[in-house]
């Protein structure tokens, strides 16, 4: 079995605060996504979503984990855009780390499968995990992460596509 490999894909760096980070004209040449995330909110808390190909629709549900060694909390919701951070946000300060695997992204006879997870210096020592489904055989060819407000300057952003 051939080792997997990740070839960087695309990356923005924020020299502006901004909302949306998109990534658009994704290949289908992969088996899977993974974006590793630094964001860092202009003010206050932020709750970042994301959304596959644009869709505004109803096509979202997941379910989240989470903890802080002496707390844990789980839910699962559905919507019109996936919430990764329900539990704590994204904070003013460095230090959150999110990485998300999108599987087997390019297929399209299936419904996609996102794995999530997180540190959260917000809530202390914890930790943030998703499992989330959108449901559309689509192949993913676009990925727009959402803030409630903005993105700081440094957040960072970087696809990797990973081949088989």
């Amino acid at each position: 079995m051939p080792t997997p490999t990740y070839d960087l894909i695309a990356s923005n760096v924020l020299g502006t605060a901004t909302a949306t980070v998109t990534f658009s004209s994704i290949p289908a040449t992969y088996r899977d996504l993974i974006l590793v995330t630094t964001p860092i909110s202009a003010s206050g808390t932020q709750y970042p979503t994301f959304r596959i190909n644009g869709d505004t629709g109803s096509n979202y549900s997941w379910v989240v984990m989470s903890g802080t060694g002496s707390a844990a909390q789980s839910f699962t919701s559905s919507g019109t855009s996936a919430n990764s951070t329900q539990n704590a946000g994204v904070g003013t300060s460095a230090g959150f780390i999110g990485i998300y695997q999108f599987l087997d992204y390019s297929a399209t006879d299936k419904h996609k499968t996102i794995l999530y997870r997180s540190n959260n210096p917000n809530i202390g020592a914890g930790t943030d995990a998703f499992a989330a489904r959108w449901a559309n055989t689509a192949a993913i060819n676009s990925i727009a992460f959402t803030a409630s407000a903005n993105y700081a300057i440094g957040s960072t952003f970087y696809l990797y596509g990973i081949a088989s």
